[in-house]
């Protein structure tokens, strides 16, 4: 039943929409099979490979910008924001890789110009309340809370080239919407990552800013529960978050201010990663949890912990590690019409959160943001790619604060976890297909209404590099 108090909210949503089609584009679809083709068998130095994805993601990403700057829209299914917030996420959360890349030492020039062009005209138009382009007003637990977190990194990986040529009223105009985002009332989980890392960022570009946002970390390392796992959240599990939320912003943290909690920092990430790295196998990595659209995220732990300690966690194992994720879900349909697909393998509705819409999983791309922010210090293709660890040694290990047991077999090619604190058996559990009643109140509402499939949630135990269970 519609209730008179949801009309409003009907009305704008549907208006959105009429904006997405209206300005939306066909499929960009001319270089899928070629990116296929790249990453069709390994590679000595998948540097190259890289680029080409790099191309293949700022090409698409020309296709679908609106004219404005500020929007993008890719196609897909849309999420519970609505499409206003779906186009938004379309830029900013390649903001940080456009950012990464036109630094990076060996990046082509006329694309770093143009993406010069770009990141300063998403950062001018979409923070000025006076321009068509405006991202909004930032209230307590919007989303514009998530992608000011990527604005905001992009800005301070720039704040040494391009952040100097804007002038100094857009520069504080740009400033003053970040800050907003300070003091807003977040979801009690990773979503406090977003505050505290632009707080950091704004007091590391204006003077006159101080740090407010310490309680928030605070409650961060709250759920910390030791080998480099947190909970996300009070009562929350240990999944994968921990990997493209948790480690990777401790990482950027410990970036801007290296003496905001080096040990915490460094330490947990180097246990993190002491079991996590057998995660990888050359066919596969083992997934479990939500958000699992942002997959070939997963790498990014251990090229931090090389970074930090690369006799421990080779800077070869690491390439690998990168190159193998994204060349394994390239070849089974995980990039398609410019973008990372909204699944597991190809688009699937069954995995893909409500929350999320089309460009959601590019923050997939977190992978290659620090894999290029760390070519300034490190000449990539120079480093020879190395076995991972799965593919070398047999291993059976107990990680109790993430309440699983870990076993790798490298003959049979696949690495295994066993959460064993879960009742259920695999059999157990069916993916929930959108009901015909969901359906209609998608389409009434406008927005998004679909089940969530987290199988870790739902009881499931096992999971391996295979990926069977997302495969049914």
């Amino acid at each position: 039943m519609i209730h008179r108090r949801d009309l409003g909210k009907i009305a704008r949503m549907h208006k959105q929409l009429w904006h997405r089609k209206l300005f939306g584009k066909s499929p960009f679809r001319g270089q899928d099979d070629l990116l296929k083709t790249h990453f069709a068998g390994p590679s000595s130095d998948p540097c190259p490979g890289f680029e080409t994805l790099i191309h293949y993601f700022w090409d698409a990403h020309q296709h679908y910008l609106h004219n404005t700057g500020t929007l993008a829209y890719y196609p897909g299914a849309g999420s519970i924001y609505g499409a206003r917030n779906d186009g938004i996420e379309g830029v900013t959360r390649l903001l940080p890789l456009w950012a990464a890349y036109r630094n990076a030492p060996l990046a082509d020039s006329e694309l770093r110009a143009a993406m010069d062009v770009q990141i300063l005209r998403a950062l001018v138009n979409g923070t000025d309340p006076d321009h068509s382009g405006y991202w909004g007003d930032i209230g307590h637990r919007s989303t514009l809370i998530c992608e000011a977190g990527d604005i905001a990194l992009a800005v301070w990986l720039i704040r040494d080239s391009l952040w100097q040529q804007l002038a100094d009223t857009q520069r504080q105009r740009v400033l003053a919407w970040l800050k907003q985002v300070i003091g807003k009332q977040t979801a009690d989980n990773n979503w406090h990552l977003f505050v505290i890392l632009v707080d950091k960022i704004v007091a590391a570009l204006d003077a006159s800013h101080r740090f407010t946002s310490a309680s928030r970390y605070r409650r961060i390392k709250s759920f910390y529960r030791g080998n480099g796992c947190f909970v996300d959240g009070e009562g929350g599990m240990v999944d994968l978050y921990n990997a493209w939320a948790f480690h990777y912003s401790l990482y950027w943290l410990d970036k801007i201010d290296p003496q905001f909690d080096p040990h915490f920092i460094h330490d947990s990430v180097r246990q993190y990663g002491a079991w996590y790295q057998y995660l990888f196998s050359d066919h596969g990595v083992v997934l479990f949890g939500r958000s699992l659209c942002y997959r070939m995220a997963t790498p990014a732990p251990l090229l931090i912990a090389a970074e930090l300690n690369p006799l421990e966690f080779p800077y070869g194992m690491a390439l690998t590690a990168l190159d193998s994720c994204w060349r394994y879900f390239i070849q089974r349909g995980g990039v398609r019409l410019g973008r990372p697909t909204q699944g597991v393998f190809d688009d699937d509705l069954r995995w893909l959160d409500p929350y999320s819409g089309p460009a959601s999983s590019f923050w997939s791309t977190r992978s290659l943001v620090i894999f290029y922010h760390q070519s300034l210090s490190m000449d990539w293709s120079r480093v020879q790619p190395a076995p991972l660890p799965a593919q070398e040694r047999q291993v059976e290990m107990q990680i109790s604060e993430a309440g699983l047991q870990l076993a790798t077999y490298p003959d049979k090619r696949f690495s295994q976890v066993i959460f064993y604190d879960h009742p259920y058996s695999s059999s157990e559990i069916t993916p929930r297909q959108q009901s015909l009643r969901e359906k209609l109140r998608q389409w009434v509402y406008g927005v998004a209404c679909r089940p969530s499939n987290n199988l870790l949630g739902q009881g499931l135990r096992e999971f391996d590099s295979r990926l069977d269970a997302y495969r049914r």
